[in-house]
């Protein structure tokens, strides 16, 4: 009796360790190539559904995985109007799951909400709102020099010319 408990209890912990899991967002997950691990890592592909660049034709947006056990993501970004591939790799969060703005103001700097696309600024064009609040994010020297202080940003593009300003907070 101890025996077939014991591969059963196998069996169970097997079954256990190779169950899939849906992660958040599925039917954009992707497995793209990270030139940094040398090999395809989990990603998720946002492509073609927002306009960024005020071009009327949605651009690409990506979040390439590092494929640690506790994956971290770098964002990847192609306008369509110039094709340039703009990758912001000091840039890690760990959810890259899109929400509302309206979830944003509910529950403001809560780690869980780390990706808003929204028209921030009001002026008719996507913008991105980056959550990278965690050990692995860090702020670019660039964005630093430009006077960003936090790592609450809200990313815009201009002309293809990349804005980055800080989140302001409202109540």
């Amino acid at each position: 009796m101890k025996t077939v408990l014991t591969i059963a209890f196998v069996i169970f912990s097997l079954q256990l360790c190779f169950a899939q899991t849906v992660a958040p967002n599925d039917e954009y997950v992707q497995y793209i190539y990270n030139s940094e691990t040398n090999s395809k890592e989990l990603s998720y592909n946002y492509s073609n559904k927002w306009d960024f660049d005020g071009d009327k034709r949605n651009d690409s947006l990506f979040f390439i995985g590092n494929g640690g056990a506790h994956t971290y993501f770098y964002l990847r970004i192609i306008l369509s109007s110039d094709g340039r591939r703009r990758d912001f790799r000091s840039i890690h969060i760990d959810m890259p799951y899109f929400v509302s703005r309206e979830e944003l103001i509910k529950w403001g700097k809560n780690p869980g909400i780390q990706f808003i696309v929204s028209d921030f600024d009001d002026d008719g064009v996507s913008d991105i709102y980056l959550n990278f609040n965690n050990p692995f994010g860090h702020i670019p020297a660039n964005w630093k020099n430009n006077g960003i202080k936090t790592k609450y940003v809200v990313l815009s593009f201009k002309k293809r010319k990349e804005i980055v300003k800080d989140y302001v907070w409202t109540k």
